[in-house]
């Protein structure tokens, strides 16, 4: 599995998913910069990033990553793989991988950011938030890349963004904030103190329960590991 990982690794040497990993963060950041002054930079930064930027430019990544693999081929690796689920678990791990990279790139910048403009998330704050974000968002990876297997790039990110929002602004903030697609944005809420719609929240709204953070993550981690079996085997049955 090792090689596998490391030859997936190799593939993205070159590809605009090396410039995505660090684009998005500092996309984010700049326009934070741009729009927002003082205390509320961080604020404004972390709506957009959890809301629109980070599930944007992760579900290009994951599809660009599958489409690609699809146009070239699999590079004749269907027909010598003796496990063809590898190929496609050692894609989602290094989905997975960059995940962690672009949301710690995020988490730097912005930290940075408020020490010097000022701020009112602490590091400890920002680094758990970071975290969650990786473990509520990974499920997603190799559901993105099934669906631009099978469809295309465009469509795959609409419909991203069309469920993480509506579940963001909608369910996030009522009782089914447990349904997948809005666990980030609840949990935004006890991390980080902002509402999906990008106010900060008080202390003492329900919403800042830390009860809820157990049960969503190990939702979230049941979700990356049954999907990801899913598609492996989904992709296992695939033809040369």
């Amino acid at each position: 599995m090792r090689r596998y990982f490391w030859s997936e690794l190799l593939k993205q040497k070159r590809s605009f998913n090396k410039i995505l990993l660090w684009l998005a963060p500092l996309v984010t950041i700049v326009l934070a910069l741009m729009l927002m002054h003082g205390s509320y930079l961080q604020i404004g930064a972390y709506n957009w990033w959890y809301m629109l930027i980070l599930p944007g430019s992760f579900t290009m990544f994951s599809a660009l990553t599958a489409v690609k693999e699809r146009r070239k081929n699999r590079h004749g690796l269907f027909g010598v793989a003796v496990q063809k689920k590898k190929l496609w678990t050692a894609q989602v791990l290094v989905c997975t991988s960059y995940l962690l990279i672009t949301c710690v790139l995020f988490f730097v910048f912005i930290s940075i950011g408020g020490f010097w403009f000022g701020g009112n998330i602490s590091l400890t704050q920002g680094l758990a938030a970071s975290i969650i974000l990786v473990v509520t968002y990974a499920w997603q990876i190799p559901l993105w890349m099934f669906l631009a297997e099978i469809t295309g790039v465009g469509f795959t990110v609409f419909v991203s963004l069309l469920c993480n929002n509506f579940a963001a602004v909608v369910l996030a903030v009522k009782s089914c904030w447990w349904i997948p697609f809005a666990v980030p944005a609840r949990l935004m809420c006890v991390c980080v103190h902002i509402l999906p719609n990008g106010l900060p929240m008080d202390a003492a709204d329900p919403l800042s329960d830390k009860t809820v953070i157990l049960p969503a993550v190990l939702l979230a981690a049941a979700w990356y590991a049954g999907i990801t079996l899913a598609t492996a085997f989904w992709f296992e049955k695939r033809e040369v």
